[in-house]
């Protein structure tokens, strides 16, 4: 039989190996901590709800009646419980949040909750389930022509976060009715706000910001762009405006980007959309906004000062190393005593 001698192991070697060995043991123990927090994480209750749909527009004449259906999905792991109501809602702010409201405290220009009833009021779904809701709405023959906003709210039963597609507010949610009552309204918007962020931008990208406020009785939906030229008149960008609703006597705040990080010279941008019922009435804006790298401009002009001084100090020494100076010989002149004259 052969014997294989072994080496013996250096000092570097056995280094080597402890601080593999070493690391080995950290790695281990960061996968064993950071797997504890999934851990709990995925045993804790998962609670997932789809509204379908989770807006309603609806074209409606005075004492018309019209039937349909709404779901809710449950994609949770536990079974939930909803009561189902209907709440006016209103928009405050320049964002489109609706603000749900009692049906008795709401002005009744816009009221529409009174015209909505839904079928069951108060159900269970089981995970994984649907419930399946029949609504109405009945439109009084004296509705007031323009739009009606209401919501069919489902209130659970007790409370949770929940990751939704319907419009939340709290712990509710539910689907938004736009209703619009055919007649004669009034139909007036203005762009209220169309500037950049800020006036003046030593860098790109520029957040141009649009607000465009409704005065008129039903909702709007802009349609629209936003088209950049640069100083020659050469359009450089075409931003469409985003698509949202804008309730009646409220105002929508849209913003939209342009350009990159390196720009200069002053930019000229022109908002124009259409809305109303046809689609027939425009709203126009015009700015005009700077961009430029004035602390760049200034580095780069004063190396540029400084190089040429550095350029004429240069010259200007080599031209006295290649031309010295010519020291022209003045012999002394002795001092010569005066003799006094004879007088």
């Amino acid at each position: 039989m052969k014997i294989i001698p072994i080496l013996p192991i250096s000092n570097t070697t056995n280094k080597k190996i402890t601080y593999g060995i070493e690391l080995f043991v950290v790695f281990v123990a960061l996968v064993c901590i950071c797997s504890i927090p999934a851990r709990a994480y995925g045993q804790e209750a998962q609670r997932t709800i789809t509204i379908v749909p989770p807006s309603l527009p609806l074209t409606l004449n005075p004492g018309d009646r019209t039937e349909g259906v709404l779901k809710v999905i449950n994609d949770s792991n536990q079974p939930l419980t909803f009561t189902a109501s209907t709440q006016d809602f209103i928009v405050e702010d320049t964002k489109g949040t609706p603000d749900f409201v009692p049906q008795d405290t709401f002005g009744k220009p816009y009221s529409g909750a009174s015209w909505i009833g839904i079928v069951p009021d108060n159900f269970t779904v089981n995970p994984g389930q649907k419930e399946m809701l029949a609504f109405y709405v009945q439109v009084p023959k004296n509705a007031r022509p323009g739009g009606h906003y209401a919501g069919v709210i489902y209130t659970p039963t007790s409370s949770f976060g929940s990751k939704s597609s319907g419009p939340a507010v709290q712990t509710q949610i539910g689907t938004l009715f736009s209703i619009d009552i055919t007649g004669p309204i009034h139909e007036e918007a203005l762009v209220s706000t169309f500037r950049p962020e800020h006036g003046f931008y030593e860098y790109g990208p520029v957040n141009v910001l649009t607000q465009v406020k409704n005065l008129g009785d039903l909702h709007i939906k802009p349609i629209g762009t936003i088209t950049i030229y640069d100083i020659f008149g050469r359009k450089l960008a075409v931003l469409p405006l985003s698509a949202h609703n804008i309730f009646p006597q409220a105002a929508r705040d849209f913003v939209n980007v342009f350009g990159q990080h390196w720009m200069v010279g002053p930019f000229t941008a022109k908002f124009a959309a259409n809305y109303g019922r046809s689609d027939n009435l425009t709203l126009l804006a015009s700015t005009t906004f700077w961009v430029f790298p004035w602390k760049v401009t200034i580095v780069i002009l004063l190396a540029i000062i400084a190089g040429v001084l550095g350029y004429f100090v240069w010259k200007r020494r080599k031209g006295e190393k290649e031309h010295p100076p010519i020291q022209e010989n003045n012999p002394k002149i002795p001092n010569i005593p005066t003799t006094p004259t004879a007088q």
